[in-house]
């Protein structure tokens, strides 16, 4: 019953926020036992959601995308998968399908299982992300500038 093992936690990395085409997307790997971190795979994941995602709006506007999430690039035992999320309608968290690249081929990213959200150490990282999303762009002080700011900033340690 391998897939019932004991949890154990993964070696998470905040990597730099990856702006581009409007976007501001965070970006975190995640590595399972023996597998080492690529920084060529963390970009190609990077180029790849940022293909996927919809046409981004500004943090202010209440119809688009706000062109603000975040990635996961996780160094699993059976393939890179990379589940990426943004923020939209100012308290709605949505996704793209999962993107997923063999181990064998690990910069080519198709599609994984759509069904899914994400497994128990990408929602660590979702948790903590939800939850400064609260307490920055929905409960912080300042400019809708400012709380972005210190919304990049923030990063799971």
């Amino acid at each position: 019953m391998e897939h019932l093992s004991r949890f154990q936690p993964r070696d998470i990395r905040s990597l730099p926020v990856l702006e581009t085409d409007g976007w501001h997307l965070k970006q975190y790997a995640i590595l399972s036992e023996g597998k080492s971190f690529d920084p060529a795979v963390a970009a190609a994941a990077g180029a790849e959601a940022l293909k996927r995602l919809p046409p981004p709006g500004g943090l202010e506007d209440p119809i688009r995308a706000h062109g603000i999430g975040f990635q996961i690039v996780h160094f699993a035992q059976v393939a890179v998968v990379a589940p990426v999320f943004y923020w939209q309608w100012g308290s709605v968290l949505s996704k793209i399908d999962q993107m997923r690249a063999p181990l064998h081929t690990p910069t080519e990213f198709g599609n994984g299982a759509e069904e899914v959200i994400g497994c128990l150490w990408e929602m660590d990282i979702v948790s903590f992300e939800t939850d400064t999303w609260k307490s920055t762009i929905l409960s912080g002080e300042g400019t809708p500038a400012q709380r972005l700011a210190a919304y990049l900033k923030a990063r799971i340690s």
